[in-house]
């Protein structure tokens, strides 16, 4: 069965470096995909190698891919706008092109283009999936994007059937289906299987509830914190707004611990725990990050 390991946290507390010592340990035990979906890439840095838009394999079962996020978001532009132009090709004359060209700069899209990103991650052939995610208000919203979509996708095709069976109305009392614009007959869709925003809607459903069942039945997540109070707070907030959408955080990771203190005890208490020293230097390369590692396949072990 396929497994996801996601890493949230707050900017600089180590996620990068946990996530991919748990990677190097989890291909000791299948074909192993480490991802990083943060926008400032530092993944490559840490294994010591230069790493692109495609998997490369790092050791035996390993591979690791940094995702080009700008190019995410490109492509889910263009891919978006080309659709929407082509179901209501026949609105040019509204200047409609005007207003789906100013998708880019809409809320929402960065997030939608991640998520995009990772839904071709996890149709992946690999038996363990890492998920090095960005800072933390932004991975919520990645994370939680799939319950709020699911939500207005089955309102948008509610509406939709409405709008097909009012169309329906009117064939049945002119006997025709098709309307004049601009000078030129234009057949409309008036049933659902000919609908092109129906499938529209309809592939956008299945994708969403696909990217909602790995979260929810495949996925563990872990918060990496510091043992410092601004790491704490936002990892609570974190974990309550991903409460409130039924994903729960497996376990809670110290890194940089250096003694036991009020800020480590209150972390401990959010769930299972693991500490992870602060080192001399920071572990980067395949050996050091394997015995950082160790100590992480523990609480990954105890989530499954």
């Amino acid at each position: 069965m396929r497994k996801g390991y996601i890493f949230i946290g707050k900017g600089g507390v180590g996620k990068t470096t946990c996530s991919a010592s748990l990677a190097i340990n989890l291909a000791g035990t299948g074909k192993t995909l480490i991802a990083s979906l943060d926008p400032a890439h530092n993944l490559g840095d840490v294994y010591g190698v230069n790493l692109s838009g495609k998997p490369e394999k790092i050791s035996d079962n390993l591979f690791a891919i940094e995702v080009d996020t700008d190019l995410l978001t490109k492509k889910y532009l263009e891919r978006t706008v080309s659709r929407i132009k082509g179901m209501y090709a026949y609105l040019k004359v509204l200047n409609l092109d005007r207003y789906v060209d100013s998708l880019k700069y809409s809320p929402g899209i960065e997030e939608y283009s991640i998520l995009e990103g990772l839904t071709d991650l996890i149709s992946l052939d690999y038996d363990h999936i890492v998920l090095d995610m960005p800072p933390t208000g932004l991975t919520v919203r990645v994370l939680t994007l799939p319950y709020t979509a699911l939500i207005w996708i089955h309102k948008l095709m509610e509406l939709r059937n409405e709008i097909l069976s009012r169309r329906r109305a009117v064939e049945s009392i002119t006997g025709r289906k098709c309307v004049i614009i601009d000078g030129e007959e234009v057949n409309i869709p008036i049933r659902e299987k000919e609908d092109p925003v129906m499938r529209e809607l309809k592939e956008k459903k299945e994708k969403m509830e696909l990217v909602k069942k790995f979260l929810s039945e495949k996925c563990s997540i872990f918060l990496v914190a510091n043992p410092e109070p601004l790491s704490l707070f936002e990892g609570e907030r974190a974990i309550d707004a991903l409460k409130n959408f039924g994903l729960r955080v497996s376990g809670v990771i110290i890194n940089k611990y250096t003694a036991d203190n009020e800020i480590t005890e209150r972390l401990e208490k959010i769930g299972k725990a693991v500490k992870v020293p602060l080192l001399s230097s920071h572990p980067h390369g395949i050996d050091m990050l394997k015995e950082v590692g160790k100590t992480l396949f523990g609480i990954a072990e105890v989530s499954r």
